[in-house]
């Protein structure tokens, strides 16, 4: 069997199209004693092509298909290494067989969430994946923010009517069809607005001179209702991203506390929230200067400043920019990304508090899945490498390295 045919075969399962018996034992041992580490990278990436096209296939479908991928798998890994362990006597390619199988077995297992991407590309050699406690189905996020008024009026947005929700000042604010706000009119009288989302919420904001901003969960950008004078300023916590319309007689400028983004106009992404130790400012198209006190620094598309608490100047790098946005696509992305990291994702978008039980510090992950899909079916999969398991009470989560014995 070759890359190709192997995709055909796992494509066709995750469908629900008919394969043979004989196709699928095919397909096993290939996964478990032929396929290079090249080749199965590449049918998880095929994967993901797939899932992506089934998001409006209901999840259970999905669950059940994979499911049974994921069992005959595991049963084949079972029967297979204890039989070439017998004939061959060989610990050494047993261990590599395992090793490599099990890396296929959790990206597998990842396919059962459905409605969206789901590669895992994490090795461990732990055979059994862990258990989770589950007491609450914790959801995920959606659109939902407060608008909060210069007179100290809070509208609560995901619950307001389409059409004018504010008028003040010769300033409107309007919730249009697509659940966004934008500013109409000019107004003589500035005030200010802030735009708050809580954990679990993220938002979409037309600034009132054209600009886009993209809020992620637990965020709040403070403006004003109209840019007048020489600069647009505005103030972020959190992370948000910005697309700016250009005007080179008023430059625009972020505040976030530790740093300052100025730019004429722009794409780029801000990460400044207080429990995360370094602000990050990632440029994707056209050019930004970064200040911190008197350092400054110009970005060029790709390329990322960051600030670290108590440090002198930035640290400039070309980050992966999938996984930079991907909050703002819908996904999270993570790239030999530490589980405390992970989980302070979790803890914004699912609404939930953390806390670990032993020492975690050392355990990456890799990986993308959809931020659609459930706190349990994401931690599911990540204790499905043996590397953390969870214990889920209420609106509670707390990481526990190792397998569940």
């Amino acid at each position: 069997m070759n890359i190709t045919e192997a995709i055909t075969i796992v494509t066709k399962l995750a469908e629900g199209t008919p394969v043979s018996e004989e196709r699928v034992a095919a397909f096993r041992l290939w996964t478990l004693t032929e396929a290079t580490d090249e080749e199965l990278q590449a049918l998880a990436r095929a994967h993901e092509a797939v899932l992506m096209s089934l998001q409006e296939v209901p999840v259970y479908d999905n669950r059940e298909i994979v499911n049974n991928i994921y069992s005959r798998l595991t049963a084949y890994y079972q029967e297979e290494t204890a039989a070439l362990a017998a004939v061959r006597g060989q610990d050494n390619n047993i261990r590599k067989i395992r090793g490599r199988n099990y890396w296929w077995v959790a990206a597998a297992s990842l396919l059962l969430l459905g409605g969206g991407t789901a590669v895992w590309m994490i090795r461990t050699q732990r055979p059994q994946p862990a258990a989770i406690v589950q007491k609450t189905t914790l959801t995920p996020g959606s659109n939902k923010a407060v608008l909060t008024l210069a007179n100290g009026q809070q509208i609560i947005l995901d619950n307001a009517e389409k059409g004018t929700i504010s008028e003040s000042g010769g300033v409107s604010v309007i919730k249009a069809d697509s659940g966004a706000i934008a500013y109409s009119g000019t107004g003589g009288n500035i005030q200010y607005h802030t735009l708050s989302t809580p954990r679990g919420g993220q938002f979409q904001l037309t600034l009132p001179d054209g600009s886009h901003v993209w809020l992620n969960a637990a965020s709040s950008i403070r403006y004003p209702t109209a840019f007048t004078g020489t600069e647009r300023n505005v103030e972020l916590t959190g992370e948000g991203y910005f697309e700016i319309a250009p005007n080179a007689a008023q430059p625009f400028t972020v505040k976030t506390g530790k740093m300052d983004v100025h730019v004429l106009g722009t794409g780029f992404n801000i990460m400044a929230y207080a429990d995360e130790n370094v602000v990050r400012t990632t440029l994707v198209n056209g050019s930004v200067k970064v200040a911190a006190g008197a350092t400054t620094t110009i970005l060029t598309p790709g390329t990322q400043a960051s600030l670290q608490t108590g440090a002198a100047g930035f640290t400039i790098s070309k980050p992966d920019l999938d996984e930079v946005l991907a909050w703002k696509n819908g996904q999270f992305r993570f790239s030999r990304t530490n589980i405390k990291q992970i989980m302070r994702q979790v803890s914004r978008w699912y609404d939930v508090e953390v806390s670990y039980e032993g020492n975690v510090d050392n355990i990456e992950f890799q990986g993308v899945l959809s931020r659609k899909v459930t706190a349990q079916a994401l931690l599911e999969t990540i204790a499905a490498t043996g590397e953390v398991h969870f214990r889920i009470t209420g609106d509670h989560i707390s990481v526990i390295p190792g397998a569940e014995k």
